[in-house]
């Protein structure tokens, strides 16, 4: 186990995915491939500076105490090889079924699943009908027969086969290409429909974090004042980014027949502007989660939280921004700074056993 110097990562895949575990010492860390190792684990440094221990995947759980669940969760994630947002997410919600986090835990996952699959089953359907109506055929017919029938699918079939002719190419490969973009774009949404979906509803809830902890920022008088800024201008950095990712998007998905057509070109470009989304909206549900947790508690614990979530903040790698460092170098002060040890009240430096609960709890919120 080794501790990184400070640095911004290059790429999404570098800083890592957020990885879902309960257990204290492993609810802030994040998980991504390893050349040598397969998998490591990325802790935020215990005594609070800037930078992350790396954890061969094979040491893990001998490094502390892990709950049943998570022993679980470590054991899926390397079967899985989950080193994604969305491979991270189908194996938290995979392993929380069972019920080794308990029954509401286990009811939210089987609820996100399906929700989840129902989304793709949407997608699936909006998608056959911009490429119908890309092809210029008419859909109304199909709008008005129950999509769950013999009925429409077999109409669909007669059209998509129909519109496959249209794009030189049979109605398998439309069948593939259509399910490869339902599942890819399931999490974004489709502007051509105003579907919102989750990543898109996401956007609204990092605005209004954004707004609320700028505005505590400009309230207290405490040192916590400066990370709590810092925080908002991460998160409108994010915003600004998604903002552009959404936009180009949308753009190469406006039309679909188009994108049928030409698959080998424009279908992998959907699948990878749909796959960074999910790289820098990861992370987020746990500071927004953490910062709704403390937002009307008193002010000695929405320091702590402030504290935290400035361990685990997604900053956005180098290579996705034109940002010249200035963001490193101001959270590096900040740390120099404030000395904060994790999991430690600010006022006292005593082990705060309570926070580490609480903060336990957040994570598995979020995660549902």
């Amino acid at each position: 186990m080794k501790q990184n110097r400070l640095y911004l990562p290059s790429t999404f895949e570098e800083r890592g995915t957020a990885a879902p575990f309960t257990t204290p010492m492993f609810v802030l860390s994040r998980v991504r491939p390893d050349e040598r190792h397969g998998l490591v684990l990325l802790l935020p440094s215990f005594v609070g500076t800037e930078g992350s221990y790396v954890v061969p995947w094979s040491a893990v759980q001998e490094i502390g105490g892990m709950s049943t669940h998570d022993r679980a969760l470590h054991e899926e994630i390397l079967a899985a090889k989950a080193t994604s947002p969305d491979e991270m997410r189908a194996a938290a919600f995979k392993v929380a079924a069972t019920g080794l986090a308990g029954p509401l835990a286990a009811e939210s996952a089987r609820q996100a699943i399906a929700a989840d699959r129902k989304k793709i089953d949407e997608t699936h359907i909006l998608l056959i009908l911009a490429l119908l109506t890309s092809a210029g055929m008419t859909t109304r017919e199909l709008t008005e027969t129950d999509p769950e029938t013999d009925e429409w699918r077999g109409k669909t079939k007669a059209m998509l086969t129909q519109a496959a002719g249209e794009y030189g190419t049979d109605i398998d490969q439309v069948y593939h290409r259509i399910g490869e973009l339902s599942r890819a774009l399931a999490p974004v949404g489709l502007a051509i429909s105003r579907q919102e979906a989750r990543l898109r509803q996401m956007l609204q809830r990092l605005g209004e974090f954004r707004q609320s902890i700028a505005e505590w920022a400009e309230q207290d008088v405490s040192d916590m004042a400066e990370g709590a800024s810092f925080a908002a201008g991460v998160a409108d950095l994010t915003l600004d980014l998604a903002g552009k990712m959404f936009r180009r998007l949308d753009v190469a998905v406006s039309d679909i027949g188009k994108v049928v057509r030409n698959w080998a070109a424009e279908g992998p470009q959907a699948r990878r502007l749909a796959g960074r989304l999910s790289w820098l909206l990861d992370g987020w549900e746990t500071v927004m989660e953490l910062w709704r947790s403390v937002a009307d508690q008193p002010v000695d614990v929405q320091r702590d939280g402030v504290t935290n979530l400035m361990r685990v903040l997604p900053l956005i790698p180098r290579s996705e921004t034109e940002d010249d460092g200035s963001e490193l170098g101001r959270r590096c002060e900040i740390f120099r700074h404030t000395r904060l040890q994790a999991h430690v009240d600010w006022r006292t430096g005593k082990y705060d056993v309570e926070l580490v609960s609480r903060i336990e709890q957040i994570k598995a919120r979020a995660t549902a």
